[in-house]
């Protein structure tokens, strides 16, 4: 780490303790992660550790549920082509494609992030894997318009949490338009309990300095669970179903009726 991003690390450690007196309302700070200049190292790690995170939150298995759902009422029909927006390391999209294997369900996946660098680390970690049917590619999906009538599902964790609400309700709606049967979104919740885990985990089960401090920033900046309803009733999602996801997180599935 160079003695220039540990200087922001430290200055950015500093504004973690104050915020558990503040998690009444939405308190969204910028995260180390999101940084264009981060060392690559410490964007490495931070990947390294969000994919431990995500598999201990059991984030994949979540999202799985009303994708597996959908497959099987969509039996001799062809692959369900899915798109895993800001897909970082790769790890739940390609978990998604290990768990339909798995249950013998054909799906093409592709996976969008903003950071060329993750999508370098994703597809390498797809081709360890010999997963062919997983591509990542770059792409800034608050810029550019998600192609309407190519996905089946489109799926999204732990993103919207980065976004202010502005933000937040054009993706939910973005994702609404695009997707031919269901969106489905995992995310943090902003609770006392989800603070209190962010800050253990950062600290005890993970070794990124930069996850350390983006954990607590991020339940911080977190939607509650009525915040989310409100949000997706908005973005034109009427019948949104939003669901308690172990530990502290929020499932959002909608279905194209």
């Amino acid at each position: 780490m160079t003695t220039d991003h540990q200087s922001r690390v430290s200055e950015q450690f500093t504004r973690i303790k104050p915020l558990r007196r503040t998690l009444q309302i939405r308190n969204r700070q910028p995260e180390v992660m999101d940084e264009p200049e981060l060392d690559g190292g410490l964007h490495v790690a931070a990947l390294d550790s969000l994919g431990r995170i995500n598999r201990l939150s059991r984030t994949t298995a979540g999202l799985w549920g009303p994708i597996c759902n959908l497959a099987r009422e969509s039996l001799g029909q062809g692959s369900l082509r899915i798109l895993d927006i800001a897909s970082g390391g790769g790890d739940v999209a390609l978990g998604l494609a290990r768990r339909a294997a798995k249950a013998g369900i054909a799906v093409e996946i592709e996976g969008v992030d903003i950071s060329p660098r993750a999508v370098y680390y994703a597809n390498a970690a797809a081709a360890r894997q010999q997963l062919t049917n997983v591509a990542f590619h770059a792409r800034d999906v608050l810029a550019e318009p998600i192609p309407h009538d190519i996905y089946d599902v489109i799926t999204c964790s732990l993103f919207l949490h980065h976004l202010d609400e502005s933000d937040a309700f054009h993706l939910l709606g973005n994702m609404a338009g695009a997707a031919r049967r269901l969106v489905v979104v995992s995310d943090l919740r902003r609770t006392r309990l989800g603070y209190f885990l962010a800050c253990l985990v950062s600290r005890t089960l993970v070794w990124s300095p930069v996850v350390r401090v983006d954990g607590p920033l991020s339940v911080a900046a977190a939607f509650t669970m009525d915040e989310a309803r409100e949000l997706a009733r908005k973005s034109g999602l009427g019948g949104a179903v939003i669901s308690h996801q172990w530990p502290q997180r929020f499932l959002l599935t909608w279905r194209r009726v």
